[in-house]
């Protein structure tokens, strides 16, 4: 791996022994993704949060209403760190479509291996009844922006092909994701480094990328 692949291949999320209670919200929060790792979402309480990040098992509700608001905020700030990679990833080549499409193929696998159960969280479910407010649907929509960019510019650019950007950004997501779920859920495709996470992504990349080129 070169050394910005060796840089994001390390996104597991940091715990902390102690937590700055000036900004209870955002220690609350960081708490709450430490746990999550270790938990589960179904074993996340607002109680365990409080007693990780060392308050008291009220002070939650002061930022979130009730367990489903704290997954919530949770989720939302996942995808804002996936927001801030795709974006990375689209200025990593700014003349190279498709290299920033592989770029953003790693990124996305990386972040996702190391976080598995913020993964789930994020798309496995269990949040599509919470947002009322909206909030986490554009959360998750800014996230694909990049993607949406890298692709529309590689059509425009005349080195993707395809019949519509939406279709191919669509296709580019399912394949990546997929592979994601499958590393995620199954013994079969089991990447036992880094190194041989970043060769399988970039592989199975490249054939997506052999479907949508412009011929």
């Amino acid at each position: 791996m070169n050394e910005d692949s060796q840089k994001s291949a390390n996104l597991q999320l940091p715990c902390r022994d102690s937590y700055h209670h000036g900004d209870l919200h955002n220690s609350l929060l960081e708490a709450a993704d430490c746990l999550l790792e270790q938990t589960g979402a179904a074993k996340l309480s607002l109680r365990e949060v409080a007693k990780h990040a060392g308050v008291s098992h009220t002070a939650p509700y002061r930022h979130f209403k009730n367990r489903a608001a704290m997954l919530e905020a949770i989720a939302i700030a996942g995808f804002g760190r996936l927001k801030l990679l795709m974006e990375q990833a689209e200025a990593s080549a700014p003349n190279d479509s498709e290299a920033q499409l592989l770029a953003a193929g790693l990124a996305y696998l990386q972040l996702a291996v190391n976080n598995p159960e913020h993964t789930r969280l994020m798309f496995g479910g269990m949040m599509k009844d919470v947002p009322e407010d909206g909030h986490l649907y554009a959360a998750a929509e800014e996230s694909y922006a990049a993607i949406y960019r890298i692709i529309d510019t590689g059509r425009a650019r005349g080195v993707f092909g395809g019949s519509d950007t939406d279709t191919v950004v669509l296709t580019a997501w399912a394949l990546v994701h997929g592979l994601t779920m499958l590393i995620l859920g199954t013994q079969k495709v089991n990447p036992a480094t880094p190194a041989e996470l970043d060769e399988l992504t970039l592989s199975v990349t490249e054939h997506l990328l052999q479907g949508i080129r412009a011929r």
